[in-house]
């Protein structure tokens, strides 16, 4: 079952992607999108995560970020996901 949950990133749209896709590259993840809207995969110890973002269209000097994580180890609450991926984002 998706779970979603909204990330407000301290910048421009442009900077978000630069920002997740070195971060979760790094970590050996798979990151693809753009200043719209993408995917992205991580490994973990227990099993995989999965998502979506969305740029939400804003005119404040943050950006929101929608994401719905599609895949998620049973064992890990979505509280913790949303903590993790929030640090990536």
């Amino acid at each position: 079952m998706a779970s979603s949950f909204n990330i407000d990133f301290p910048g421009s749209a442009n900077e978000f992607v630069v920002n997740a896709n070195k971060a979760i590259q790094t970590k050996g993840g798979i990151f693809e999108g753009n200043h719209e809207a993408g995917n992205f995969s991580l490994k973990t110890l227990i099993g995989a995560v999965k998502g979506t973002y969305k740029i939400v269209p804003n005119t404040g000097s943050q950006t929101k970020i929608a994401v719905t994580i599609t895949q998620k180890p049973m064992l890990v609450p979505i509280s913790k996901i949303q903590e993790v991926i929030s640090q990536y984002f």
